[in-house]
């Protein structure tokens, strides 16, 4: 088959079922989810899953210059293995799903790299940004689809994070974007996990203070809380059935999200926790841990699901 320079090979969309080997000559493919423009030149194969699997075409097309292809119709494919050796077809079935595989862990690797960028332009936008501009942003940095980025911000939507209405990004808290991105880069530098990521029991006191700090009648000073060590250690029982002792809250005060009202003794000595009358804190530093350690988990999930 021969093609003119400026003709059209075939239309994004269009399904054909054909694979094409250019054997000289040069093709310029276009997409509009991807605006940076692709050359194939001689030896490029354009098709495989159109031949094998009947998908549409993923781009547009043209001749940049006069090109000579070969061209490969299902009869075409069939008659070729009629003549060859029964595995052949086999072979051919399973390397193309290992070009699917490679295919989605590519995605997957492009998600976990993108989504660092994401967050942190989330978190500098305040709570409501376009979705093109953010689109066009991390598509900029990392050469990213639109329907990539699109995928990780429905991951976010379904986390709780944002929200995708039309045309905007809503986010509920950039407090908790900007901590959980600050969270991801931690690990990505460090190879461990962030301090921001608490213990199941750390959790479950600071989820006790919590209770307690909203059950109570004494008003927030500057976002700051006071609760008192006795009513603390009753919520806790009675609500998340833990017993609240120096050891199992000491975690809590070393990072400074408790600070007690008299000097704590060691964790190991036998001091009862009703001696420190009351604890103080900045609740929304509070609030926002425990919003980072119910997302953190889900999101690890889906980035690898």
């Amino acid at each position: 088959m021969i093609l003119n320079a400026g003709e059209y090979l075939c239309t994004e969309g269009d399904k054909n079922n054909t694979l094409f080997i250019v054997k000289s000559g040069e093709l310029e493919g276009s997409s509009s989810k991807k605006p940076k423009i692709r050359l194939y030149g001689p030896g490029s194969i354009i098709g495989e899953f159109s031949l094998l699997e009947g998908a549409a075409a993923k781009e547009t097309l043209k001749a940049k210059t006069q090109c000579e292809l070969q061209v490969i119709n299902p009869a075409g494919l069939q008659d070729a293995l009629a003549k060859e050796p029964s595995w052949l077809m086999s072979i051919i079935t399973f390397l193309a799903s290992r070009t699917h595989i490679a295919k989605n862990n590519l995605i997957k690797s492009n998600k976990v790299k993108a989504l660092p960028a994401l967050l942190y332009l989330l978190s500098s936008r305040g709570t409501v940004t376009p979705v093109q501009e953010i689109c066009e942003e991390v598509h900029q940095l990392f050469n990213i689809d639109d329907d990539e980025t699109m995928g990780l911000l429905q991951t976010l939507q379904s986390i709780d994070v944002l929200k995708v209405l039309g045309d905007e990004i809503r986010i509920e808290s950039p407090r908790v974007i900007s901590l959980l991105y600050k969270t991801i880069c931690y690990r990505a530098i460090h190879k461990k996990v962030s301090p921001s990521i608490l213990s199941m029991t750390e959790q479950m006191v600071l989820t006790a203070v919590t209770k307690t700090v909203q059950e109570s009648r004494d008003p927030l000073k500057n976002g700051t809380f006071t609760v008192q060590t006795e009513t603390l250690m009753s919520i806790a029982k009675k609500s998340l059935h833990l017993t609240l002792t120096l050891r199992t809250i000491q975690p809590l005060i070393q990072r400074g999200l408790l600070i007690p009202s008299a000097q704590v003794a060691s964790p190991n000595s036998d001091a009862p926790l009703e001696s420190i009358q009351s604890f103080r804190g900045d609740f929304e530093k509070v609030l926002d841990l425990l919003e980072l350690n119910r997302i953190f988990p889900m999101l690890d999930k889906h980035l690898v699901s």
